[in-house]
């Protein structure tokens, strides 16, 4: 599992553009099952995504996509981690 803190890397006037497409692609992503939960942070300046995929590598690569990547409007800092302890809800999320 990947916690991704986008934050933009730019004034908001230069990532405005880019927020449809971006949103494009997280909503592509969600529909897929990688994202298990997106949104954006309550200050405006970029959002948090919740990823599970099988390994970093495949992250990046859908990273790459990301028109604020592509861009170069945002930066992501991600750490990976496992659940051990969830809601009843959510426990499918733990590490195996």
């Amino acid at each position: 599992m990947f916690l991704l803190n986008v934050s933009y890397s730019q004034n908001p006037a230069a990532v405005e553009p880019h927020i449809a497409s971006h949103g494009a692609w997280v909503k592509q992503y969600v529909e897929a099952g990688v994202f298990v939960a997106a949104g954006p942070k309550r200050n405006g300046l970029g959002g948090v995504i919740l990823a599970q995929v099988a390994s970093r590598a495949q992250l990046d690569d859908i990273l790459a996509q990301d028109s604020y990547v592509m861009t170069n409007v945002a930066t992501y800092q991600i750490e990976e981690f496992d659940f051990k302890i969830t809601q009843p809800e959510v426990a499918a999320l733990k590490a195996v």
